[in-house]
């Protein structure tokens, strides 16, 4: 059990890295594709690390791990394994805290005769302190109580904004980066590639709002409506301080790499997408006993299949 823990650890870590890469590869000036790497990178973690190598002319590398290497080893590898799958329970846990807690926020909310388009509500409430989106089967918006108030182009440009999250599904993607975190609270990696899908999420989102106004005015309104409160889980915040200053300068100037750089570019980001792929199929972790079980047996199946008299007609 230990090994097949560090196994799933070692290629977990190894696709997320270089997920990753190829996310941050990309020309800032697509933030779109960033995203949607972070996020093939994010569910392709439930999948492709433990599907069989497809090509079956690919040799594959197999760690073999002595059934008893952990017993030889130490005590720390099971207690370490045991700490991991405590911390995941404890935040798989908190998770179904946020969604319930989320979900009570939503009910308690005064509906709003505000009508963004698409299936989208607006709910106003007093809990919150900046405009967010939640949800994914039934997209809400919510509103502090004094957007009430504000200039209708603020308006339209903060409901543009949390609306583009609803049409990119990211209340479910956000919910796909909160399980990953908690099943590898331990590992950097995870934390990075969440960290990128959520960031360029953000930035195609201010793409699509500032199409209402100038750039300049929308980073602006950024600006003012700028908060620190803590948000709830799931919810997208419309200027949540932290990466306020990386967005307004993507927004107002995003440099532009020259013709061989974005082909360097873009070469680098699919060649890195393939290695994962063909790495994270290649690589398997079995006992050392099956390994050497599997070799005997190749080599009497061969002796079976040999010719006894070599050269008689």
């Amino acid at each position: 059990m230990t090994a097949c823990w560090i196994a799933i650890a070692l290629k977990a870590t190894l696709w997320a890295v270089l997920m990753s890469a190829a996310s941050l590869v990309v020309p800032a000036q697509h933030p779109q594709v960033r995203r949607r790497f972070a996020l093939l990178g994010m569910w392709g973690l439930w999948v492709l690390p433990w599907l069989p190598l497809p090509w079956q002319g690919l040799a594959t590398a197999s760690i073999a791990v002595a059934t008893d290497s952990t017993s030889q080893s130490g005590w720390w590898w099971p207690f370490l394994t045991a700490v991991w799958a405590l911390g995941s329970l404890i935040l798989l846990l908190r998770v179904v805290r946020d969604v319930t807690g989320i979900l009570k926020l939503v009910r308690q909310a005064e509906k709003s005769t505000l009508n963004p388009g698409g299936a989208v509500e607006v709910r106003f409430t007093a809990a919150i302190e900046g405009p967010c989106m939640t949800g994914w089967l039934r997209p809400c918006v919510l509103l502090p109580l004094a957007a009430a108030s504000w200039p209708e182009g603020t308006l339209r440009a903060t409901l543009r904004h949390e609306c583009q999250h609803a049409r990119q599904v990211d209340g479910l993607h956000r919910f796909c980066a909160a399980l990953v975190r908690a099943c590898f609270w331990w590992n950097p990696a995870m934390h990075a590639l969440c960290g990128i899908y959520e960031a360029e999420s953000e930035v195609c989102c201010d793409e699509e709002a500032a199409t209402a106004c100038s750039r300049r005015e929308y980073g602006e309104m950024l600006l003012a409506h700028a908060t620190q409160m803590p948000m709830p889980a799931f919810a997208m915040s419309f200027a949540r301080r932290s990466g306020l200053r990386v967005r307004i300068q993507r927004l107002i100037a995003t440099r532009r790499d020259s013709r061989w750089m974005l082909s360097a570019r873009w070469l680098t980001a699919l060649a890195l997408i393939i290695s994962a792929a063909v790495l994270m199929a290649s690589i398997r972790v079995m006992p050392t006993e099956i390994t050497q079980g599997n070799s005997l047996k190749s080599e009497a199946q061969l002796r079976l299949n040999a010719d006894p008299f070599p050269g008689t007609p």
